[in-house]
């Protein structure tokens, strides 16, 4: 079963299982992080200039959609988190515009507009791929590619996304999870770090991100957001990342 079919069958609810699974890419990620070599001299050597969001019809609505529903703290980090990715994970070919459109809309789940209101949505991934779905499907893409965006956003919130999942999903999630907790950040030396702040402000993020993980946090214990605050800390480590907000 797929990631998004994963996350629309149960809506995100975590089994024991899951969360074991969870632990063990937690403790693996840690040991490898410790292992690998430092690539900050490869991204020292790219310019930032030269990374410009794809211009094609879709990434265009995708990102008027996320500027028009988010604030301009949440969509700022969705345009950081594209540039964090482009950054770390520069040898990888992928889909550009599919990463795009999934970064753009993947926090629609935290905003007023889709924000889930009944109780029925487990995760706040949810909504997000639903709407990435629809969207590039309306605006002609084929399912395949539409997948590509929807099971990226899905993933988005795991400890690990491996090159077995899409290198799109690892795009997702590279660049997000480097946005908020500052992973991965110690291979892109500060200058470059405070460029990328300088084209898209922070606006408090540290702050306003805790609120919204908070809330989620409280509402679906047993989603990966809950998962992640009660096992790994993870609101310590949004707080704690490289970042003065």
């Amino acid at each position: 079963m797929a990631l998004g079919d994963w996350v629309e069958a149960g809506g995100g609810r975590l089994a024991r299982r899951d969360e074991l699974m969870q632990k063990a890419q937690a403790v693996q990620a840690l040991a490898m992080a410790k292992l690998s070599p430092k690539r900050a001299d490869s991204v020292a050597r790219i310019d930032l200039e030269t990374i410009l969001p794809p211009d094609g019809a879709v990434a265009r609505a995708a990102e008027t959609l996320a500027a028009e529903v988010s604030e301009p703290w949440l969509f700022n980090h969705s345009a950081r988190a594209y540039l964090w990715a482009r950054l770390l994970l520069p040898d990888l070919r992928f889909d550009d515009e599919a990463v795009y459109v999934a970064l753009m809309l993947h926090d629609l789940g935290l905003t007023e507009t889709f924000m889930d209101r009944s109780g029925e949505e487990i995760c706040f991934t949810r909504p997000a791929a639903r709407e990435a779905h629809r969207l590039t499907r309306s605006m002609g893409w084929e399912e395949r590619r539409a997948r590509l965006v929807a099971d990226a956003i899905a993933l988005h919130l795991n400890v690990v996304v491996g090159p077995d999942q899409g290198a799109e999903a690892m795009m997702v999630r590279t660049g997000s999870g480097a946005d908020v907790a500052g992973l991965g950040l110690k291979a892109i030396a500060r200058p470059l770090r405070d460029a990328v702040c300088e084209r898209h402000p922070r606006l408090e993020l540290k702050t306003r991100m805790v609120e919204a993980l908070d809330t989620e946090a409280a509402r679906t214990p047993c989603c990966r957001i809950g998962f992640l605050y009660r096992s790994l800390g993870f609101r310590d480590r949004v707080l704690g990342a490289p970042f003065d907000t």
